[in-house]
C-alpha cells in the first residue's frame, strides 16, 4: 500500500471466524507487523498493533470470534489494515465497505479512497491478489481446482480473473523450484562425507 493511513472511517462491516485463527495471528505474521492478541476485561478479544493507535475487538461465542470494532488510526503504511483487518476479511469471506483517509502530505490528489469487500472479494490492490492466493491454497488443499465446491457446502467460486491465472501460473513455478531447491539440497548433503 505504501501511503499513512490517518484514519479508517467503517460504514458497515460482517466477519466471523474461529477464535483459534485469531489466537495463531501473531505467529503467523512474524515479526514483520507485531500484533497481541489478549482478553479484555469485558470477556472479548482484543487483536492490537503493538505501540500503536489501530486494534479490532471481537465476541467470543464457543469456538468463534465475531468482530464488533474496528479502530485504525495513524496506520504506517496501512499495514495494519492491508495485513490483519483486510486479510482476515478475505481469508474468511467477510464484508467491508469503509472509507481510508490518507496522510495529505503523502497524497495530496486522492487524500481518500473508499475500499469494498464483499464476501471477501474486493478490488483492492494487494487484497485483490491475497484472495486469489487463498482460493488457491484451498483449492491445492483440497486437491480440486479453484471452481470446486469448499468446506461446508459453500457455492462454487467463479472462473480465475487474468490476473488470478498469472499468480496461478507464478505459485506453480515457484512451487517447482522451490521443490528443485529442496531436491539439490538433498542430494549435496548426502554427497558430504
Amino acid at each position: 500500500m505504501g501511503s499513512r493511513i490517518e484514519a479508517v472511517e467503517v460504514l458497515s462491516y460482517r466477519l466471523e471466524l474461529p477464535r483459534l485463527a485469531l489466537e495463531r495471528l501473531p505467529a503467523e505474521l512474524g515479526s514483520g507487523l507485531r500484533v497481541r492478541v489478549e482478553r479484555d476485561d469485558d470477556g472479548s478479544l482484543l487483536v492490537e498493533h503493538e505501540g500503536q493507535d489501530s486494534f479490532l475487538r471481537f465476541q467470543l461465542e464457543g469456538d468463534a470470534a465475531e468482530l464488533v470494532e474496528i479502530s485504525i488510526a495513524h496506520d504506517a503504511q496501512g499495514l495494519f489494515f492491508q495485513k490483519v483487518l483486510g486479510a482476515l476479511m478475505v481469508r474468511f469471506h467477510g464484508d467491508l465497505r469503509a472509507r481510508l483517509v490518507f496522510d495529505p502530505r503523502e497524497r495530496p490528489a486522492e487524500p481518500w479512497a473508499e475500499v469494498s469487500i464483499e464476501q471477501g472479494r474486493t478490488s483492492w490492490p494487494g487484497l485483490a491478489t491475497q484472495g486469489a492466493a487463498v482460493r488457491l491454497a484451498h483449492a491445492a488443499a483440497e486437491g480440486g481446482s479453484v471452481g470446486a465446491s469448499g468446506e461446508g457446502g459453500e457455492p462454487p467460486e467463479e472462473p480465475l480473473t487474468a490476473e488470478e491465472e498469472e499468480l496461478s501460473r507464478l505459485l506453480t513455478r515457484a512451487d517447482a523450484a522451490w521443490q528443485e531447491y529442496q531436491r539439490l539440497k538433498r542430494q549435496r548433503l548426502q554427497q558430504k562425507p
